[in-house]
């Protein structure tokens, strides 16, 4: 299905928390929210998106179709990075205990709710959005809290992968495969060419050719990974030259 937007997935990431920890742990689902935590205000749990970066696991090229006569652009895949600070206001005394409970129930909230959603089918078997805590040392935690006039509280560290943003713009196509017809010189259609084959309508060396249609935009569609694309069309590439000749 994918995502339309990149706030959804901390909508959802919020709606998690809300769940799992209203009222047992925090009051009221108003306590959580997206913030960063310069203006988190009365929140007590705040979800800050602090960076956005391409998914290097799926790469897609050119346009996906969608049926015979129409396309749609291809999806971008995103990696999503996420700060998750507790902000307890109760008596300073209590103050980092208080913390310490929330920040632990929302390791476990996140973790026995760690499937978000799903990619789309466009691409073949769809794959699951998962969110996962990331290994990140102290030194690297201070580095990411880049607010000077707040000081650093323990928050936890999280990326949710792979975000697919689905796009919105389908176009109209009209379908037409044409091929080279080698001995007449001259661009003819390919299911001309096999018929004339089958008549023997041809030249002598061409009788026994064999022609297949190569959709490109199904060989390109169907890739998820990077490479893959171009180890298909080796393949395709390695079928034809060891056909001595036939195809």
């Amino acid at each position: 299905m994918g995502f339309s937007s990149i706030s959804e997935v901390g909508n959802r990431i919020v709606s998690i928390l809300n769940r799992e920890l209203v009222p047992d742990v925090l009051m009221h689902s108003g306590a959580i929210g997206l913030c960063s935590p310069e203006d988190h205000g009365d929140f007590t749990i705040g979800v800050h998106l602090y960076d956005i970066g391409p998914n290097d696991d799926l790469v897609e090229r050119g346009m996906v179709n969608l049926d015979s006569r129409r396309q749609t652009f291809p999806s971008t895949f995103l990696t999503l990075h996420y700060m998750i600070t507790a902000y307890s206001s109760g008596d300073l005394r209590y103050r980092s205990e208080e913390d310490h409970r929330i920040l632990g129930k929302v390791i476990q909230a996140l973790s026995d709710n760690s499937f978000l959603g799903m990619t789309s089918a466009l691409y073949g078997a769809p794959m699951r959005t998962r969110i996962e805590m990331e290994r990140i040392d102290a030194s690297e935690k201070i580095r990411l809290w880049t607010f000077p006039n707040k000081s650093y509280r323990l928050s936890l560290f999280y990326r949710v992968l792979p975000v697919e943003i689905t796009s919105t713009k389908v176009i109209q196509t009209a379908k037409r495969v044409k091929d080279i017809d080698i001995f007449l010189g001259q661009a003819v259609p390919s299911e001309g060419i096999a018929q004339r084959i089958v008549n023997g309508d041809v030249p002598e060396n061409l009788k026994t050719k064999k022609i297949y249609s190569l959709d490109m935009g199904a060989l390109i569609a169907g890739a998820k990974y990077q490479g893959e694309f171009e180890e298909r069309l080796k393949g395709v590439i390695e079928a034809v030259s060891g056909s001595d000749g036939e195809i």
